[in-house]
């Protein structure tokens, strides 16, 4: 399961409670109700999870969008930090439409480069700002330096964001798993979600029970995501949000660049001022970056000689 998706979820969540703004309604896609959302929230504004959701690269994000927006034309709609990447002319013709008419929406962008695309493709009546992505809100985390097995690890994509780069054979290779559902945490976040939304009548009863049951399976999702980075010394990755995680970790990382360059245009606005991070364009680069990395001792030597 993609934890990215988690981090900036709670990333968010967390932002809100703690300046006392209340949440009336959660949902993800595969439990959203249109009619629950709109009496929950009346007038208020309506959040929308970032990451890359107005292309189709991912269309059920921008479907969502679309809906919200025709549903709800008196609400403010804020779309949180976010890639604004667009895949051809038709892609971009389709995302400039997901707002309608709408006339209170705001797109955070994660970096210039997004802002740029977003200011082009989207009217002018819809605003646009540019925004670190929300998962640099998260508290630092803990790395567990007992349990590292392997001087590089590698975690590369398996699907249309890949630059297709092949990963040295000598190194240990994943992705993030797919969501255990029969762990016990996410049975039961799982089971409270769906109990949660059968409740009648008492939405904002029903709203904590959800809430409660997604902070159970985000919080287990990212603790996965960090037990797995335990593994390594050093990560090698195209994904961003694992670069993100290393960052809170202090854990060393190298970031490749993603298919439509992404990873780079978050490196340029937030990632390259942190010491632990680096950058390589190819794989060749970045596991060289790595071994100095997790042999900074050789690499020293080597250098005197």
């Amino acid at each position: 399961d993609n934890v990215g998706n988690h981090m900036m979820w709670l990333a968010i969540t967390e932002y809100l409670e703690n300046r006392g703004i209340r949440i009336a309604y959660l949902a993800s896609d595969w439990d959203f109700n249109m009619s629950d959302m709109i009496e929950t929230v009346g007038d208020g504004t309506i959040l929308f999870i970032g990451g890359v959701s107005v292309s189709r690269l991912w269309p059920e994000h921008a479907a969502i969008k679309r809906a919200v927006a025709a549903a709800c034309p008196d609400n403010r709609l804020i779309s949180l930090p976010s890639t604004m990447l667009f895949v051809d002319e038709d892609d971009r013709r389709e995302a400039s439409t997901i707002f309608g008419e709408h006339r209170d929406v705001i797109m955070m962008a994660r970096d210039p480069v997004s802002a740029a695309s977003a200011r082009d493709v989207f009217p002018d009546h819809i605003s646009v700002v540019t925004i670190h992505d929300s998962a640099f809100l998260l508290p630092p985390q803990p790395r567990i330096t007992d349990l590292i097995q392997h001087d590089v690890i590698w975690l590369a994509r398996n699907d249309m964001e890949s630059a297709g780069f092949k990963v040295p054979d000598d190194v240990m290779k994943f992705d993030w798993p797919s969501l255990e559902r029969r762990v016990v945490n996410v049975m039961a976040g799982r089971v409270g979600s769906k109990l949660g939304r059968k409740v009648p009548n008492v939405l904002s009863f029903t709203n904590r029970i959800v809430g409660a049951s997604y902070r159970a399976i985000s919080q287990h999702v990212l603790s996965n995501g960090n037990r797995l980075l335990d593994q390594g010394s050093v990560l090698v990755t195209d994904r961003l949000h694992p670069h993100v995680l290393a960052v809170l970790r202090g854990q060393p990382c190298v970031l490749l660049p993603d298919r439509f360059g992404k990873n780079r245009s978050v490196w340029e606005y937030s990632s390259h001022t942190y010491n632990t991070l680096h950058w390589a364009d190819e794989p060749e680069e970045a596991l060289e970056v790595a071994y100095a990395l997790a042999y900074p001792q050789v690499t020293e030597r080597r250098r005197a000689c």
